[in-house]
């Protein structure tokens, strides 16, 4: 894929038509300082490409721009193509004049553009692309980034690239996804109060386990011997109710036995004096005594024997009815003890109904903490199993992967090759390389890739880094047919004027040979300090004879848009 042409739907707007190969050049004054495209427009290229490539929704184009559409000619694959996106119908893409969504317009260039692998994630046209054209401060900090990715997305798409097999990458991926998400169902159960309380107590589970199921059983051999009387209450209440009635009638006849003993000392007294008795007693006065006294003493002697004789008869009568009462009193005195015999003997083998719940409550409760700890038992052992099985297949991966590197070793010296030699035409006596290890460790990266040269924390050394890896994956074509590079001028801020002229000599030798495109956005101050470096033919050739664009900020229409327009972008 070679880049034609960017141009838009305003006048205003300064086209930007690209060498079919070599170097294309877009030279413009020094932008200001920050995240912004506020100078000219020079890194306003590129994130224009991208919206022109199914990038994701541009806000700031919304909002700043609206209804400018810009369209980009391309060749893919020996043919010639136009896609046009509007500001503000962004979810629109119209290929070769064919409306397509965003998705179907980047599956579309997927299936061209790259020949990526079934099976394996992160690998995408969209998450590919920004390796040819970095986009924002950050990716300009390290030869491997893909920006706000993932660990394993950076190495998936750069080992993609380099052509080294991603499917070892993507199986480690997934069986640490795997492995991490059994160890934490695994420790799920640890969160539950009662198994909390085994980890945390340093209780043992097989033996709690065991006094669970003894006391369970003992609980349901009381639940088979428990008998539910529907009546319990009832035959409880009834019972108290009797208790109490047999103390008051046994109180009762407690009384009426008192009262009959009673009476028998009352007939057992004889209160009465007979008349002979009182004529003994006063003897020789009775002499004296008239007859008609005497009389009166026998009429008195008559009054109390009549007086005797009925008051033990009243009390003969009471007695009689006493003890009447009294044999009625015992006879249901003893109805009453022996319902209430019988009223204790079915409480005492029966229960209440509520009382057989809570033993059945208890025996549930005691159930599911068995259970749980069963169920814990089980699973820790299948998980553990699980994560035996993970852990093996793991290792399994780091002898393949070993073998791997092994059995491919000149082939990737072959391209790693290709980045020294690059390198050595900046720094001939620097250890530089690509190197490639087997990641043992617990965790999801497959390799561990560095991109090095030696001291390369000094000043411009990075850049070149950035520079001499691009330009490697744009030469090795693995899995790609991108047939450019596009780097911003902030790659070239820090490097010595020595170090640019060779970037420049090494990026025209290298894309005409290839028949690829080195695109890139410079500093006017960029290009005239490299002068010395350099023949005047050779100058000629190599800057000034690929200037396609010179963007000036001395007004609104020498910028790119040709307006004035303030725009941030969150790109970092």
């Amino acid at each position: 894929m070679r880049l034609i042409c960017l141009s838009a739907n305003r006048e205003s707007f300064k086209s930007v038509k690209f060498n079919e190969s070599g170097l294309t050049l877009i030279v413009g004054s020094k932008t200001r300082e920050g995240q912004t495209y506020n100078g000219v427009g020079k890194s306003l290229i590129v994130e224009l490409l991208h919206f022109c490539l199914g990038s994701s929704k541009n806000g700031e184009f919304e909002a700043k721009i609206p209804q400018w559409e810009f369209t980009l000619e391309f060749e893919l694959l020996g043919q010639h193509h136009t896609v046009s996106r509007n500001t503000s119908k962004q979810n629109i893409m119209l290929l070769d004049n064919v409306e397509k969504n965003v998705t179907a317009f980047n599956v579309w260039m997927e299936d061209r553009l790259f020949s990526i692998p079934d099976g394996v994630k992160s690998l995408t046209y969209r998450a590919l692309l920004p390796k040819f054209m970095r986009r924002g401060q950050k990716e300009y900090v390290e030869p491997l980034e893909t920006s706000d990715r993932s660990d394993y997305d950076m190495l998936v798409r750069n080992a993609f690239l380099l052509g080294l097999e991603v499917h070892l990458v993507a199986r480690k991926a997934e069986l640490r996804d795997e492995l991490v998400h059994v160890q934490q169902l695994r420790n799920n159960f640890k969160t539950d109060q009662l198994l909390r309380d085994f980890y945390s107590g340093g209780k043992n589970a097989a033996i709690h386990l065991g006094h669970l199921e003894t006391q369970i059983k003992k609980l349901e051999q009381d639940r088979e011997k428990f008998v539910v009387a529907e009546n319990y209450f009832d035959l409880q209440n009834s019972a108290d109710e009797l208790s109490e009635q047999i103390a008051n009638d046994t109180n009762t006849t407690f009384l009426f036995r008192s009262a009959v003993e009673n009476i028998n000392k009352s007939l057992n007294e004889q209160p009465d004096v007979p008349l002979a008795r009182l004529q003994t007693l006063y003897g020789e006065l009775t002499q004296a005594f008239k007859p008609e006294s005497l009389k009166r003493l026998e009429d008195l002697s008559d009054f109390h024997r009549r007086l005797l004789t009925n008051r033990v008869a009243r009390l003969s009568r009471e007695k009689l009815r006493l003890l009447e009462q009294l044999k009625e009193l015992e006879v249901t005195l003893r109805a009453k003890q022996a319902a209430l015999d019988k009223h204790i003997q079915t409480l005492g083998q029966a229960k209440a109904l509520d009382q057989y719940t809570a033993l059945v409550n208890q025996i549930g409760e005691l159930s599911a903490q068995a259970q749980k700890l069963r169920d814990y038992q089980n699973i820790d052992r299948e998980y553990s199993n699980k994560e035996a099985v993970l852990k093996g297949k793991m290792s399994d991966e780091v002898i393949a992967s070993n073998t791997y590197l092994e059995e491919t070793r000149a082939v990737r010296d072959e391209h790693t090759g290709v980045f020294k030699d690059y390198v050595a035409r900046f720094y001939p006596n620097k250890v530089a390389g690509i190197s490639v290890n087997n990641n043992d460790g617990d965790n999801k990266t497959r390799f561990d890739l560095a991109v090095q040269i030696e001291d390369d924390s000094s000043d411009g050394i990075n850049e070149v880094r950035i520079f001499c890896y691009d330009l490697s994956i744009l030469s090795l074509k693995q899995g790609h047919k991108v047939g450019f590079v596009f780097h911003d001028s902030r790659l070239f801020a820090n490097m010595d004027v020595r170090q640019r002229a060779v970037l420049f000599k090494l990026a025209d030798e290298v894309t005409t040979r290839l028949g690829c495109q080195y695109i890139a956005t410079l500093n006017p101050d960029f290009i005239s300090g490299m002068e010395a470096e350099f023949t005047e033919a050779d100058f000629q050739r190599i800057f000034t004879d690929n200037i396609v664009l010179t963007l000036k900020d001395d007004s609104a229409a020498g910028k790119l848009l040709g307006v004035q327009v303030n725009m941030h972008y969150d790109k970092k």
